[in-house]
């Protein structure tokens, strides 16, 4: 497996979390440069992880909070037939599913039937809207989810507290300025930058 887009070095933070300091290289303009050996072996190791989980029809949920990656998470989530949660995360949606999971499959329900009426009426309703961005990618989620990949951890750390409540495994992209606690497959790179998701992204799909 070749890695192209890591052929230079990432610069991702001028703050290193203690824990990460093994896969730093060193300094250059006060940010850090990343070991490309251990991103590597850390990026194959989560697209392995998750490209088996794939082949045994496991459900994968995919989580972005970045406007900037909803098309590509939207097709790559599309393109495994995996759910997805872009822009808006619902707090407790995992750790009480039970309660959401009827919602969820009523929404699902009235879009089968009533989005093409309401599109050629040019029917705008603000509530389903809201409800769409943050129901439309769930209709994949039939029950809790055998993984997450979150590609962004700023500002998600109660998504981890979910996961780790109900045990489920997670994939993280992150910045070297995090804890890696309670994350099992943790992808150093620069979660903002879009050709190196998308290479992620592209290698799951092949």
């Amino acid at each position: 497996m070749n890695f192209p887009v890591f052929s230079d070095p990432q610069y991702i933070s001028n703050r290193v979390n203690p824990q990460l300091f093994d896969y730093i290289e060193g300094f250059r303009n006060h940010l850090a440069l990343l070991k490309n050996n251990k991103s590597f072996f850390l990026l194959k190791k989560a697209i392995i992880f998750l490209k088996a989980l794939n082949k045994n029809n496991q459900t994968i949920l995919f989580i972005n909070t970045n406007p900037k990656l909803s098309f590509l998470t939207r097709k790559t989530a599309a393109q495994l037939m995996q759910p997805y949660s872009n822009e808006y995360w619902i707090p407790g949606l995992l750790t009480n599913w039970s309660q959401f999971q009827p919602s969820i499959q009523s929404f699902h329900y009235c879009e089968k039937y009533f989005h093409d009426f309401l599109t050629q009426k040019k029917m705008v309703f603000p509530k389903y809207l809201k409800q769409k961005k943050k129901l439309e990618g769930l209709g994949h989620l039939k029950s809790l989810p055998s993984a997450l990949v979150l590609f962004q951890l700023d500002g998600n750390e109660a998504i981890l507290k979910e996961s780790r409540l109900l045990n489920i495994p997670v994939v993280v992209f992150t910045d070297c300025t995090k804890s890696t606690k309670n994350i099992d497959y943790l992808v150093p790179i620069n979660s903002d930058s879009f050709p190196l998701v998308y290479f992620f992204c592209s290698l799951l799909c092949k």
